[in-house]
């Protein structure tokens, strides 16, 4: 170890001019580059004989055919052939699930085809107009123009198709003065994908993807059994069922509705459950979200130490309900923490027998504060990478190949390399428009996470910080076990994000503010899959929901679990029967956790 840091630091300080020549000098045989994935899911072509991987290339399907629609009456088409010859149907985005919860032997759709946004020159299938509103909040089909600047205020609705993904929305809601009110550290995945997995941002006043909907068409070959308007006509394919989804209290205003094609449901259980299926219901071909005018942020990053985060995040005893000052100042606050306790650029290795406590002013943490401010006139921009991987990669001026190389060739490096990054990735002042902000610029598909739920709120509503603590605690001890018995490493920083909680039924946040946890990997270094395996059967028992699409198949229906974990799993169940009742949407997915079962949990 003390070769590869020392040949690290002489470049870091210019003593060594050439960083891969020196690792080359050190290794006799430089490995083969790491296979550096495609953005996203890729699909091979449409048709028979096809093959279809996520971004991790850890699902991998041959469906008996592969469609990359661009119409709504092109779903129709493959549900109907679905219905005929009794075949499954799955649609998918840009693959990034590392679960099995996208992935078919049946029919296939990929939805990058269906992307365009609700406009007035160009309408999309069965868009809403704002004459069939009830609602004050403006329609937008073209630029708003806004009387002043006020993010908060200005409100907008906006309908796009399913498959538009995250990166190109933000450019289509800036070229009408809009902006998505929330969002993660990547912009490749596809608006549907985020939702349907309850995907999310970091801030306790936001809720989840999920929360932003205010409706949306649904192309299903189940029935709906409660009250439609409208859609008397049928879809024009036979077994296959076009629904508008909303709550009771909707948008739409069922007096003006009369879309002879889509059925409009009003109903809070039906559209809490279909805002977070994981595409159990059918295809979901349009959304309507409710976004804000283009706004922009001031973005901080500080180092500290997790005893001074715990500071920050301490409950208040004098008004237990009360959040954190550090929570409700900022509309997005998050932290980073190193897995690993270090002692300048050496791991210590902790007593188990003594507190959790006495290490945490050795655990490097580094603060992330947002808040909305006024359009710079000169905007400043950050100094170096944005992100863990970038940041060693600017630094260090190597590719991603050289880094997985380091890492796999000299894992006792990791610690050191992530506080080294850590320390990069500070930064005083940087103000962009707020989708700049978000994404963190994550080179291709360099990494991949798993993330757990926990609860900051009792069942009398007083905030707590006991549940991600104590998986805090766990983390940093199962780190420890897999580095000392398997020499095996967390290859980057986990990140502590705060979420509204959500009313969608099967989201992670749903009926609590949540912790959520996200446990990074470097795609291609030693044992990640297994190390994120041990993170997540760890958690269960200290009350931790796993994000749906980042689980990677290890929950399942056999042990009552996942009706332990979800509150409102028979209000989802009881809808998911309905659409699914002829079984089109099953997968691995569904079988492995137990829906696809009639009388699972109900």
């Amino acid at each position: 170890m003390s070769k590869i840091i020392d040949l690290l630091e002489k470049f870091a300080h210019g003593a060594v001019t050439d960083l891969k020549e020196g690792i080359e000098k050190l290794k006799e045989e430089v490995l083969d580059a790491v296979r550096e994935p495609a953005d996203g899911g890729v699909a091979s072509g449409t048709g028979a004989r096809q093959t279809w991987e996520n971004q991790l290339a850890n699902q991998v399907v041959h469906p008996l055919q592969t469609y990359k629609p661009a119409l709504l009456a092109e779903i129709q088409g493959v549900l109907g052939e679905a219905v005929r010859r009794g075949l499954t149907v799955k649609a998918a985005g840009s693959g990034h699930s590392y679960s099995n919860v996208a992935t078919t032997p049946g029919l296939f759709i990929d939805t990058h085809g269906l992307k365009r946004l609700a406009s007035k020159n160009d309408p999309i299938a069965g868009q809403l107009g704002p004459d069939m509103l009830r609602v004050s909040t403006p329609l937008s089909l073209e630029k708003i123009d806004w009387p002043d600047y006020a993010p908060e205020q200005n409100r907008a609705l906006v309908e796009m198709e399913c498959g538009i993904r995250i990166r190109a929305l933000n450019q289509e809601l800036e070229a009408r003065d809009l902006g998505l009110p929330n969002m993660g550290g990547y912009d490749g995945q596809t608006i549907m994908g985020v939702i349907s997995t309850a995907t999310h941002g970091s801030g306790i006043t936001l809720g989840p993807f999920s929360d932003l909907v205010k409706s949306m068409v649904l192309a299903t070959t189940g029935t709906w059994n409660g009250t439609v308007i409208g859609g008397a006509s049928g879809s024009g394919t036979a077994g296959v069922n076009l629904y508008r989804i909303e709550p009771s209290d909707g948008i739409t205003d069922p007096a003006k509705y009369d879309d002879a094609n889509i059925g409009l449901i009003q109903d809070d259980d039906c559209f809490n459950a279909a805002i977070c299926s994981m595409g159990c219901f059918g295809v979901v071909y349009s959304v309507v979200l409710e976004v804000m005018q283009l706004f922009w942020l001031s973005e901080t990053r500080e180092l500290t130490t997790l005893d001074t985060v715990y500071e920050l995040l301490e409950s208040d005893a004098a008004d237990p309900t009360k959040l954190p000052d550090s929570l409700t100042q900022f509309r997005h606050f998050e932290v980073l923490v190193h897995p690993y306790p270090m002692e300048g650029n050496e791991v210590i290795d902790m007593d188990p027998s003594r507190p959790a406590s006495d290490y945490y002013s050795k655990f490097k943490c580094l603060v992330t504060r947002r808040n909305i401010v006024e359009p710079p006139n000169n905007p400043s921009k950050t100094s170096g990478s944005r992100n863990f991987i970038t940041s060693l990669m600017g630094s260090l001026e190597i590719s991603f190949e050289v880094l997985v190389e380091v890492m796999n060739t000299w894992p006792e490096t990791i610690p050191y390399l992530i506080n080294q990054s850590l320390n990069g990735l500070e930064d005083d002042h940087y103000i962009a428009r707020s989708y700049e902000v978000y994404d963190l610029g994550l080179p291709g598909d360099t990494g991949f996470a798993t993330e757990i739920a926990f609860p900051i709120r009792t069942d009398a509503w007083d905030y707590t910080e006991a549940a991600f603590k104590a998986a805090v605690d766990r983390i940093h001890a199962t780190a420890q076990t897999s580095r000392q018995v398997g020499d095996q490493y967390q290859t980057s920083p986990f990140a502590l994000r705060f979420v509204a909680a959500s009313r969608a039924c099967l989201a992670m946040m749903e009926g609590m503010d949540t912790c959520m946890i996200e446990l990074d990997m470097v795609t291609g270094t030693f044992a990640g899959p297994e190390v994120m395996h041990r993170y997540q059967q760890s958690m269960y028992d200290l009350g931790g929901r796993p994000h749906w699409g980042l689980e990677f198949d290890h929950l399942t229906g056999s042990n009552g679990l996942i009706a332990k974990m979800y509150p409102q799993l028979s209000t989802w169940l009881a809808v998911y029967h309905q659409f699914n009742a002829e079984g089109t949407f099953n997968n691995g997915f569904t079988e492995r956790v137990g829906f696809s079962v009639a009388d699972f949990q109900r």
